[in-house]
């Protein structure tokens, strides 16, 4: 049952739900800022999609070949001919025919006198078989022309008709030289952790497989991979006796 003060509201002429300003589904609605390099930002276009602008600089937008909800595509009239049919040329009527006498592969045709008697029989001519080395290689398909795989070979939707301005293969090639620029990060191993080793080196020295049968000072249970990866991102054997 409704509040009896919002009932009283109800019924009052005086109250009217609250509209906002235009300005305010304006503000509401206004799209992040583009968290980047600063090339990317300028290059970018608050008009357009996300696909549209990753297609207008030269970059894809999704890995996944078959977007979901489908893509518009253009329409492509080169494999069209002028009424609509296929390019494909039809089988000329031309071509030899069965005739009424012919006798088909794999029969044979008895021929009697007129006592019944059998004179001869005519087999059909048997095609002769192409050698192994003498068939034809299919030709690769070309994958562009694949619905499925044309987003894995180019860029954007369609590849046969993208069209990437300047701008955009200048902003991928900086993107590309920040990338080769960068290092990665270096980690650091915690105090408790370059401790745990130190006491496994300085029993062991450097014989991991060892450390990994410990059970009092592996407590858990770490195998070989684990403290090598785990003693060489704390600073390899030699730190780690210093250390100790």
């Amino acid at each position: 049952m409704a509040n009896p003060r919002q009932r009283r509201k109800l019924r009052s002429g005086s109250h009217k739900p609250v509209h906002h300003s235009r300005r305010a589904q304006k503000i509401l609605k206004k799209q992040p800022p583009i968290r980047g390099p600063k090339v990317l930002q300028e290059a970018w276009d608050s008009h357009k999609t996300v696909r549209q602008n990753y297609e207008a600089l030269g970059l894809v937008a999704s890995l996944n070949p078959t977007a979901s909800g489908g893509v518009e595509r253009p329409l492509d009239r080169q494999g069209l001919t002028a009424g609509g049919s296929s390019a494909t040329p039809e089988a000329s009527s031309s071509s030899p025919s069965s005739g009424s006498g012919a006798i088909p592969k794999g029969y044979g045709r008895i021929i009697r006198d007129e006592d019944g008697n059998i004179i001869d029989v005519e087999m059909g001519e048997e095609e002769p078989e192409a050698a192994p080395e003498e068939e034809e290689i299919e030709a690769i398909p070309n994958p562009a022309d694949d619905d499925q795989q044309a987003g894995w070979v180019g860029l954007g939707t369609h590849p046969r008709t993208r069209q990437i301005d300047n701008s955009g293969s200048r902003v991928v090639q900086v993107l590309e030289h920040l990338s080769e620029s960068q290092t990665g990060r270096k980690r650091y191993a915690s105090a408790g952790e370059v401790a745990t080793l130190g006491r496994l080196v300085q029993k062991y020295k450097e014989d991991v497989e060892a450390m990994a049968r410990d059970r009092k000072l592996n407590p858990n249970q770490r195998t070989a991979g684990e403290l090598s990866r785990a003693i060489k991102k704390a600073g390899g054997f030699a730190e780690l006796m210093k250390r100790s």
